[in-house]
């Protein structure tokens, strides 16, 4: 193909031959996870099918449990089935108003990005089904006794499956209410945050061992290139890069995105193009462009099973809200950079940036946009610094912030951009607080920031950032 260095297999990737990485496209466990319908919906089908079983059970299961069973007439199991749910009904309504007011209280004080924290929690996933089951159980096992004769008092399985049902009921209740609580505080909200950008992070590094180590520098388009339109309106969630690659492979193409993870794209947009070998017919062209829109799958909204800078971003929208006339919480904007600190730090030792996946020629075939170290700590410093400026506390923490992200990283880019932006958070910081003993201490620790980056000591923190 015109215009694309061919590499040896060693060069294309560490090691040389084909490895075989992990899966890219979403699994059934992601898809179980995004349906929050799946859980409350077969605790249901749980509930209903044991309370039809237990209520009528074969002989030898009644005689197995009949230790364990309780004794009672019919009409008493019903009386008992009914208290239970009510029981479990009022237990139920407390822990969905709880929750509401502290999903409230999260969305108009941090941020309403936050809410995908509940969505996902163990509330939504565990609390609730336990109580779903607990409800259908007792309506089915109820309905089920009126049609049984006889009032002699005998082992009910049932019953016994109800208390524990009960139990587990009181046992979610008390675990939603201290889980409730915790996520009350911002530092554990902010951490949560960080812990799973890491996550998305370090699996998508994992979708990184196929990658080119050293990928061939930018060319312009070729003449021959047909764009890839999209065909609906909504985010780009994930991207397939090694499906990306077998079409690329089998249609001898080279497949170029310029459209990253987290953007959003209108119908008709072009995301990128593809570069054929050869003119063939326009049939062979559909179907190729069939299979590559199919890679790039589209949602509603961002996702951050995939998204890193929806992370990041998740960070300053709580830092900026802080800092807010309205909530004026500097500290809680602190915490914030704290958290987003960590959180690219521990970026800063990850393969970031774009990335080019090679066939097992060496060809380079998959072109995909990334962001890189120094765009995450462009995004996590800006927004900060405009509402921040005059806060000293917070211009501390970004300056640290961006000196210890500079420090790390190993691309030369990146440590210029923290270089770029440390000297700006310095000027920004001179500009708004001009003359004062705070910025007098900011341009010190500035430069002792600075003298750290040449290799000199990390200094410690001045009194004002306490």
């Amino acid at each position: 193909m015109a215009g694309v260095r061919a590499l040896t297999r060693a060069e294309a990737r560490p090691g040389g031959g084909r490895r075989t990485g992990p899966r890219e496209e979403p699994a059934i466990r992601w898809w179980m996870r995004h349906q929050l319908w799946i859980p409350p919906v077969s605790a249901a089908v749980a509930g209903a099918c044991l309370g039809v079983f237990l209520v009528d059970a074969p002989h030898t299961v009644v005689r197995g449990l009949s230790g364990a069973a309780w004794q009672a007439t019919a009409g008493e199991a019903r009386g008992m089935l009914s208290a239970t749910l009510g029981i479990a009904l009022t237990s139920l309504s407390i822990v969905l108003s709880l929750t509401m007011l502290v999903v409230q209280s999260a969305a108009s004080q941090y941020s309403p990005r936050l809410l995908r924290l509940y969505l996902h929690s163990a509330g939504i996933r565990v609390v609730i089904p336990v109580f779903v089951a607990t409800s259908v159980f007792c309506l089915v096992a109820t309905h089920e006794f009126g049609f049984v004769s006889g009032s002699e008092s005998l082992p009910r399985p049932a019953l016994a499956l109800a208390m524990l049902l009960l139990i587990a009921c009181e046992g979610a209740l008390v675990f939603q209410v201290l889980n409730t609580l915790q996520l009350m505080r911002v530092e554990n909200l902010v951490r949560r945050v960080r812990h799973d950008t890491l996550g998305v992070a370090r699996m998508l590094e994992r979708f990184r061992s196929e990658d080119m180590e050293a990928p061939p520098p930018a060319r312009a388009r070729l003449a021959e290139a047909w764009p890839i339109l999209v065909r609906s309106d909504g985010f780009i969630a994930t991207i397939d890069a090694r499906a990306l690659l077998s079409v690329a492979t089998e249609k001898r193409l080279a497949i170029h995105l310029e459209r990253a993870i987290g953007e959003p794209v209108l119908q008709g947009e072009e995301v990128g193009w593809a570069e054929p070998e050869a003119s063939g017919p326009s049939a062979q062209r559909e179907a190729a462009e069939e299979l590559i829109l199919r890679a790039i799958r589209m949602d509603r909204w961002r996702d951050e099973d995939r998204d890193i800078a929806l992370g990041v971003r998740q960070l300053v929208d709580v830092a900026i809200k802080a800092l807010s006339p309205g909530i004026n919480d500097p500290y809680t904007a602190v915490e914030a950079v704290d958290q987003l600190t960590f959180m690219l730090c521990g970026l800063s030792t990850m393969r970031l940036g774009p990335r080019v996946l090679a066939d097992d020629a060496g060809t380079p075939r998959v072109f995909l946009r990334g962001a890189s170290l120094g765009d995450y700590l462009t995004l996590a410093t800006d927004q900060i610094l405009r509402y921040g400026a005059t806060e000293p506390a917070v211009v501390l923490r970004l300056l640290r912030m961006t000196a210890a992200v500079g420090q790390r990283a190993t691309a030369a880019e990146d440590r210029r951009v923290a270089r770029e932006l440390l000297h700006s958070i310095r000027t920004v910081s001179e500009q708004t607080q001009p003359g004062t003993a705070s910025a007098s201490a900011l341009r010190e620790h500035t430069e002792a920031l600075e003298r750290a980056l040449a290799g000199g000591p990390w200094p410690p923190l001045p009194a004002i950032g306490f």
